[in-house]
């Protein structure tokens, strides 16, 4: 039975998600074969990936470098090691403005909060320096990639505390996340790894997207919902091109049509250089799933370990 849509998040269930985030690994979503993502390979995000050895594991050992078929074969743990390790920032851009409670399953908002967190989780888990922007009604927050999990958890505190303030939905000013996806452009460290998360219905300067997809290592994720491509039979206003209009028979014909022109203009955007995944509210209980395939049978092997 599907679980009540929550309608915040709290720090305690963010912190939490530290433990599933253990069993991924930002390398391997970026390389691997996400569902529904397109794009070119992201090749540089985390460590320097040039394989230098297989040697006998040894305490304090990244469990998740374990080479299983020389394990299995020669009946003892060996590792995988990687020559010219190095760090790439790794910078979230979080919406979470009032729109992103637009949804009949689930809250956009809360979505891309607990993705940010399981995603900030895992780059922590890899060694990486992490932070971000937090964009609002009100305004924006943004931390610079620095190292620790302490560090994220100030910026995690941060998150939650946005994600609890979403107040009642109001139209956002024309090129409200134009301005904050250039203000946050402008503070990026050089080679970061950035993730970007919003439902883009307020994005009108695509772009933007294009400078960032040839600077930067790039993940763009779009959060949907049934109600973006079919509107309900109601008497009601919906926002477009930031007017409210009233919901009339036109706009319920044409609201599909502006949902798969805004996409289609996301995905030429990023072209080859960056990558675009689609999660809806429709799969709010299986986030670690979609970003990382097997899942759950990486973390059936850490229980075992």
């Amino acid at each position: 039975m599907r679980q009540p849509a929550a309608l915040s998040v709290s720090l305690r269930e963010l912190r939490g998600l530290q433990a599933p985030a253990a069993a991924m690994s930002l390398q391997h979503l970026l390389k691997g074969r996400v569902p529904a993502a397109e794009g070119r390979v992201i090749n540089q995000a985390g460590r320097g990936l040039e394989f230098h050895e297989v040697r006998n594991y040894q305490p304090g050992d990244d469990p998740r470098y374990l080479d299983w078929k020389v394990t299995a074969r020669r009946g003892q743990a060996y590792t995988r090691v990687f020559a010219d390790e190095h760090q790439r920032p790794v910078a979230l851009f979080v919406d979470q403005t009032s729109q992103l409670q637009f949804g009949s399953l689930a809250s956009k908002a809360v979505i891309a909060a607990r993705l940010a967190a399981l995603l900030g989780w895992t780059a922590v888990g890899d060694k990486e320096k992490v932070g971000g922007w937090i964009e609002t009604d009100q305004g924006s927050y943004w931390q610079s990639p620095r190292a620790g999990s302490a560090a994220y958890l100030r910026w995690l505190k941060r998150l939650t505390e946005c994600n609890q303030q979403l107040g009642s939905l109001q139209a956002l000013p024309p090129g409200q996340l134009d301005r904050a996806l250039k203000g946050f452009m402008q503070r990026l460290p050089a080679s970061s790894l950035v993730i970007i998360l919003s439902d883009f219905r307020n994005c009108r300067d695509t772009r933007l997207l294009q400078q960032l997809a040839r600077r930067h290592a790039l993940l763009v994720i779009q959060l949907t919902d049934p109600l973006d491509q079919q509107l309900p039979d109601l008497d009601a206003a919906v926002e477009i091109e930031g007017e409210q209009q009233p919901l009339d028979a036109s706009i319920r014909e044409a609201w599909p049509q502006i949902f798969r022109e805004q996409q289609a203009r996301l995905r030429q955007a990023l072209g080859r250089q960056g990558r675009f995944l689609e999660i809806s509210t429709r799969q709010e209980q299986q986030l670690p799933e979609l970003l990382l395939p097997g899942y759950n049978r990486k973390l059936s092997a850490n229980k075992v370990r």
